[in-house]
């Protein structure tokens, strides 16, 4: 689950913890685009702090 500690999330592990993350707000995600996340929540683990810049 997304609420502990850092972990790392890849594709739908981490589009499914957008959606908690981000509810009604929703979210911007196009891994081609958004290096970014995918560095920072795949390859190294990340927060629900890091995954909480990525709503709209």
């Amino acid at each position: 689950n997304a609420v502990g500690g850092p972990q790392h999330l890849c594709g739908s592990h981490l589009v499914d913890a957008l959606y908690l993350v981000c509810g009604d707000r929703g979210f911007f995600y196009n891994p081609r685009r958004d290096r970014g996340i995918v560095e920072e929540c795949c390859h190294k683990p990340c927060t629900i702090f890091d995954l909480q810049n990525y709503c709209n």
